[in-house]
């Protein structure tokens, strides 16, 4: 859940790739509620990609489908 996340520099992205990387080898890693301005930041690096789950735009939303 990322509604408390309001910058994205290098290092947090490189930090999140490694998070995302160490959950890709034990399931799958899944965000929500990530605001507009980080949507944006991100969606100009490769990390969509690598994400090994899914984006969703409420953490209800993420709740329901993964149950």
């Amino acid at each position: 859940m990322c509604t408390a996340v309001n910058k994205i520099d290098m290092s947090a992205l490189e930090t999140l790739e490694k998070i995302n990387q160490t959950l890709i080898e034990s399931g799958s890693s899944h965000l929500s509620e990530v605001k507009d301005p980080i949507m944006g930041k991100l969606a100009i690096t490769d990390f969509f990609k690598s994400l090994s789950g899914n984006n969703y735009l409420s953490q209800n939303q993420a709740v329901e489908d993964l149950r």
